[in-house]
């Protein structure tokens, strides 16, 4: 009888594994359903029957995962890798202008931010539309621009990162699904 427990025990673990893509609870029934049968099975002598007809796990479990839309947890996953791959796009997008600012603002001293005292109208540019315009913003608008350039750049990094972190597990989730369906 021993023998016909450790055959029930690896059907059940592999139809766990095949119905990966389920919620826990979910998977957990059934499994737990499908183990009692068997075992009820064994007891009547009849286990080679109804393993014969229950066929490979993969092929069992696939009934209860056709019907079955992704987790939620894979839906939110799918979401959040896309909010992460556009939150990166605008932060790299938004390192490049700062770094722009920073190499015009050295290559052209006049580029700047500056006030024009007669109308105190401020502007962000080159200093050429009045003679009297004060600059606001010295040699510290550079490195406040590398600054900011390197910082935007270091979370759009961590963001993309974590993206395809998601966008991996959504894959893997997705195969998994087909994988079921697929004959062995």
């Amino acid at each position: 009888m021993g023998n016909r427990q450790h055959e029930i025990a690896a059907y059940a673990h592999a139809l766990d594994a095949a119905l990966h893509a389920l919620a826990p609870d979910d998977r957990a029934d059934i499994v737990q359903e499908a183990r009692t049968h068997l075992e009820a099975s064994a007891q009547a002598g009849r286990l080679d029957a109804t393993l014969a007809a229950f066929g490979k796990p993969q092929s069992y479990a696939l009934q209860f995962l056709e019907g079955a839309p992704l987790t939620a947890t894979t839906e939110r996953g799918m979401w959040s890798a896309a909010g992460g791959v556009a939150g990166s796009v605008v932060m790299a997008l938004l390192a490049a202008v700062f770094v722009t600012v920073a190499v015009i603002d050295i290559l052209v001293p006049a580029f700047g931010i500056w006030v024009n005292p007669a109308s105190g109208a401020v502007y962000f540019g080159n200093a050429g539309l009045t003679t009297r315009a004060e600059e606001l913003a010295g040699a510290w608008l550079s490195l406040v621009s590398i600054s900011a350039a390197a910082g935007t750049a270091f979370l759009s990094f961590v963001t993309a990162r974590a993206a395809l972190r998601e966008i991996r597990r959504y894959l893997k989730a997705s195969s998994d699904l087909l994988r079921a369906g697929e004959p062995e």
